[in-house]
């Protein structure tokens, strides 16, 4: 962990950091720390997830810091656990723009997470950097550092039904991004290349009994199985195998932990991502040998050598990374000079080159498509091509 980094991991909820800073100043002063702040799932069923967001955050930090910090500025985090919980999320967003003065907050999850910190940063004019995919959320105050809807889903289906099958069938959390989103899109772009919803399940967070849903699966015979089982793909996938089905099994959540994790149930599964552990980049290369070396006792799981990665981490140390360079482009860290350096900012990130879409709140990126192999390793079997980013969620 670098020393200027600022956390709260792993201390029983106690707070660490320098209490009662002031907001920051509109311009750019050498001796003064940028708060920038992590807002995650640090405990609870989504605890790894935020942990590795947390990791990466730290990552991304000690590096910018390393080459000389921002005009001479460091890069402080002060850490909050969200717990899962939209009110708490609320409580912590309030606390980390208000009274810590952070300039944007990162590492949350769950959509509910990204809107609960949105509202309070709409209020004094910061941002939320979400770290994950997503239904096409846009907001003059989120960059979305996963994928939209119409860069994942959409193309995905696209080349599945080329590629696999025109049937499917979708298992996924009784999210409302899930319901009203995600499968009105999957249905729209399948109907349009001819294909067929075979049927369509939702299962609350906390479900581990998918065995009649499978039955049924079984008896609609579809050639693909959409699954979007968030809180625990790990028995969902394994529920899965255990069962012999046979039609291929794609989702958005594969990757190298959980393929890890399930050992030979995942081998065969394809995903749909903006990065995996094995796109040939030097960013990536670099990102993930740093990683394994400064993170070895974070878990035990390996994959061709190397600590697991979660996309969501890359997604988050992309973050950090995007919100240092507009910073320095924009000339300050008030809403202004931030939007501004985001609309100038290139980034030559893990996945690849990056740019960001400010009036879709998303980052322009190329869709990968992977596939677990034997080794428990992704690897990428096509390239959908850098998608322009649609509002296809809410705005504003």
């Amino acid at each position: 962990m670098g020393l200027s980094t600022i956390t709260r991991r792993r201390f029983g909820g106690l707070a660490v950091g320098l209490a009662g800073a002031a907001a920051f100043p509109r311009a750019l002063r050498a001796a003064e720390a940028i708060r920038i702040g992590f807002l995650g799932p640090l405990s609870g069923a989504l605890a790894f997830v935020g942990q590795t967001n947390q990791n990466c955050l730290d990552l991304a930090v000690s590096e910018i810091n390393e080459a000389g910090g921002i005009a001479g500025r460091m890069l402080e985090v002060i850490a909050e656990d969200s717990q899962m919980s939209t009110k708490t999320t609320l409580d912590k967003a309030r606390k980390l723009f208000q009274s810590d003065g952070v300039v944007a907050v990162t590492g949350m999850v769950l959509p509910s997470e990204r809107e609960a910190a949105l509202s309070i940063a709409a209020q004094v004019k910061r941002y939320v950097l979400f770290p994950n995919f997503d239904e096409g959320r846009c907001h003059p105050n989120l960059i979305c550092t996963g994928l939209s809807i119409n860069q994942s889903t959409v193309p995905m289906v696209r080349w599945l039904t080329s590629n696999v099958g025109k049937k499917i069938y979708v298992i996924a959390s009784d999210l409302a991004t899930n319901r009203q989103i995600m499968l009105g899109s999957l249905k729209a772009e399948l109907d349009a290349q001819g294909g067929t919803l075979a049927g369509a399940q939702f299962f609350p967070f906390g479900a581990r009994d998918f065995g009649p849903a499978l039955q049924q699966v079984a008896a609609a015979n579809p050639d693909i199985v959409w699954h979007a089982i968030g809180d625990d793909p790990i028995t969902f996938v394994k529920q899965y195998a255990s069962f012999g089905m046979k039609p291929q099994l794609v989702t958005p959540l594969v990757h190298e932990s959980i393929a890890a994790a399930t050992e030979d149930a995942s081998v065969g599964n394809i995903g749909v991502e903006s990065s995996y552990m094995s796109v040939d980049t030097e960013a990536n290369r670099a990102f993930i040998d740093a990683y394994s070396r400064r993170f070895a006792d974070f878990t035990p799981r390996r994959v061709r050598g190397k600590v697991v990665m979660l996309p969501h981490g890359e997604k988050t140390y992309v973050a950090a990374k995007l919100l240092s360079e507009a910073i320095r482009l924009g000339g300050g860290t008030d809403y202004d000079a931030l939007r501004s350096g985001f609309g100038k900012v290139t980034l030559a990130a893990p996945r690849g080159t990056v740019k960001v879409d400010l009036a879709a709140s998303h980052l322009v990126c190329d869709t990968l498509v992977g596939k677990v192999m034997p080794d428990r390793g992704i690897d990428v079997i096509a390239r959908l091509g850098a998608i322009a980013p649609v509002c296809t969620g809410a705005k504003g």
